[in-house]
């Protein structure tokens, strides 16, 4: 959650304080609004027949503030999107894979690897009588 809310936020804030800050130290106010009505005209364009009374009004109230705010706005709620479409892919992905593990098989039983004696100690000591042969043997004493 924190991801998705503080990490948008900060983005937006720095991309607000660029714009509203720092470019008009390099280009001047009015290419700065006009580079951002020409981009706004553009993809009204591209998605509608005719230009809705938002948009032009938008545009015709634009200023330094407003496309400021308008990009700041705008780069967080991308930025919000693309880490909510991340995290359900990780989801996905994830969810995948504990499916994959469950279905797969578990390994066959497999024999132990035979004992390595010392055939010293199979036999008995000199004077003992032993009964069996196993490793459970008794002394018949």
């Amino acid at each position: 959650m924190f991801r998705l809310l503080v990490v948008p936020i900060v983005i937006g804030v720095v991309a607000f304080s660029l714009t509203y800050f720092i470019f008009p130290l390099l280009f001047s106010e009015s290419d700065i609004v006009a580079v951002w009505a020409e981009s706004v005209l553009t993809l009204s364009n591209s998605v509608f027949a005719t230009m809705p009374p938002l948009v032009v009004s938008y545009i015709a109230g634009l200023n330094l503030l407003s496309a400021a705010l308008t990009v700041a706005l705008l780069l967080t709620i991308a930025m919000q999107i693309l880490l909510l479409v991340g995290d359900v892919f990780i989801l996905l992905a994830k969810g995948l894979i504990s499916i994959f593990k469950r279905r797969q098989k578990p390994a066959g039983p497999t024999d132990l690897p035979a004992l390595d004696i010392d055939s010293a100690r199979l036999k008995p000591s000199p004077g003992k009588r032993i009964l069996g042969g196993g490793f459970d043997s008794l002394d018949s004493d």
